[in-house]
């Protein structure tokens, strides 16, 4: 019975190497099908949430999550470890350590994943306690995997695998958003030149347009990608607050949950004035979703307020 215990949070001891490697590599294989089969992204090396994106993406995900983590747990095990370390025993079982993820996907195959960005509340709950006891499950075998393969103990174990393995999740991150943003958004509209070609008029903020053409090329910067072109058009408040990093980032996000942005209806764009304030919606769809880009344009005409809210809201 021990043994087979052993076999669920460390089987580390009997498995490592290139065997580990390659079954660990087969598991994320299947772990990349199975969660575009089911929507689930594992965008991070803790992180997993419904999702929509394309086979590239899925396999994408899996081997920037690995190498974060490899490359992370390796560099703390020779900065901590005074053995010997092999290359082999620690990218094998940090592979094998992905084990938990697998079934995680499976079991998705059950009704438990919310659809979209704001889907069934319910499933939404179910969908989270699940994904919370596997990555603890996943996070106790990557701290075995990690003691193993590094002959690390006690605190000094303890203390820098929760170091490497934050940062490997903010490493993976960064390459998501910022290497690899065009797996999960649509492709920049290109020129010739192989420049993004901006919205016209975007660069300079003129007292002559309207509210309306300033939406309008606010849209033409979201179809292009081009996130500078946007925050041109913020007040001071928000250019503090959003940065063009930060507002891609935003909108991978939306794109990661909601499937790649496929048009905006300009023509179905609306416009109210509340307080001081002319307010904008403008219908935006994605593959497996349709949300509100809502705009808030103060009495200087700049956007004090950018937001993405489901239609019925």
């Amino acid at each position: 019975m021990k043994n087979k215990r052993q076999w669920i949070y460390n089987p580390f001891e009997r498995v490592a190497g290139w065997w580990a490697l390659m079954i660990g590599v087969v598991i994320m294989a299947l772990t990349a099908i199975f969660g575009k089969i089911n929507g689930i992204a594992f965008d991070g090396v803790l992180d997993v949430q419904p999702g929509s994106f394309g086979f590239s993406a899925s396999f994408a995900m899996q081997a920037v999550v690995f190498l974060a983590l490899f490359l992370t747990m390796w560099i703390a095990g020779v900065c901590f470890s005074k053995s010997r370390l092999r290359v082999i025993d620690i990218a094998g079982t940090m592979a094998l350590a992905r084990a938990p993820m697998l079934l995680f996907a499976i079991i998705c195959f059950m009704p438990v994943t919310p659809a979209g960005l704001y889907g069934n509340i319910p499933r939404l709950i179910i969908f989270s306690l699940i994904c919370i006891l596997f990555a603890i499950w996943m996070i106790a075998l990557m701290y075995n995997a990690y003691s193993v393969s590094c002959n690390l103990k006690g605190s000094k174990a303890v203390l820098s695998f929760i170091g490497a393995l934050l940062v490997a999740e903010i490493i993976s991150k960064l390459v998501f958003f910022f290497l690899l943003s065009s797996l999960f958004t649509n492709s920049p509209i290109t020129g010739s030149s192989g420049i993004i070609n901006p919205p016209e008029n975007i660069t300079v903020i003129a007292d002559s347009l309207t509210v309306r053409q300033k939406t309008e090329n606010v849209v033409k910067a979201f179809e292009q990608n081009n996130f500078d072109a946007i925050t041109v058009y913020f007040d001071e408040t928000m250019k503090k607050g959003l940065s063009p990093g930060g507002l891609k980032i935003a909108w991978t996000q939306v794109n990661l949950t909601c499937g790649k942005f496929e048009k905006a209806d300009i023509d179905s764009l609306k416009e109210t004035h509340i307080d001081n304030y002319d307010m904008i919606v403008v219908p935006f769809s994605f593959q497996n979703n349709k949300l509100n880009l809502q705009l808030a344009f103060n009495s200087d005409g700049k956007i004090s307020g950018l937001f993405f809210k489901p239609i019925n809201q």
